[in-house]
């Protein structure tokens, strides 16, 4: 059973790409783990009415792509995702039955949100993203469930990675490949 660290925040945070650093890391460092951008496994439309964030979908390919990656024995499992609700971390959990699940909310200004999805979005879906930014992140910042909370304000996905790696204290003294 993996321990589950959820990377969560608003809209233009840089969730997967502190998630894509911190396996990186994980890979130098010979921890094995499997990282799953969540949002990659929800892109089908039309959704259904009832799940407009795709969060049936993602749940359900999750379940496969754990199984899938079971093969290789990974004891951390590390996923980028807008969480809202402890309730929502708590499916996560149970679909790939975490032992522990770890929930780190990645936090910025408005206005550093505002800057990364602007560069990140460039096409029609600019102004949807902008303002869903900004509603998650007032919501978020209301919110008391994650575990850690991280201000990403002037720092670099790779600065972050290396800050919750020791955070997280994710090295071992020793540490090898499946340990």
């Amino acid at each position: 059973m993996p321990h589950l660290i959820l990377i969560s925040g608003p809209v233009g945070v840089g969730k997967t790409s502190v998630a894509q650093e911190l396996s990186g890391l994980l890979v130098t460092n010979s921890i094995a783990h499997t990282f799953v951008d969540l949002d990659a496994l929800t892109h089908t439309y039309p959704r259904p009415k009832h799940d407009p964030f795709g969060q049936d979908l993602a749940l359900k390919n999750l379940r496969a792509v754990w199984a899938n990656a079971q093969d290789y024995a990974p004891r951390i499992l590390l996923i980028a995702r807008v969480i809202e609700t402890e309730a929502g971390a708590l499916k996560i959990a149970e679909t790939v039955k975490a032992s522990k699940c770890t929930i780190v909310q990645l936090s910025a200004r408005d206005e550093t949100l505002l800057e990364r999805v602007h560069k990140r979005e460039i096409g029609s879906g600019r102004a949807w993203h902008e303002a869903r930014a900004l509603e998650l992140s007032r919501s978020l910042s209301e919110t008391d469930f994650a575990d850690h909370v991280f201000r990403t304000d002037g720092l670099s996905p790779s600065e972050i990675a290396n800050e919750l790696l020791q955070m997280l204290e994710l090295i071992r003294p020793n540490a090898t490949s499946g340990a």
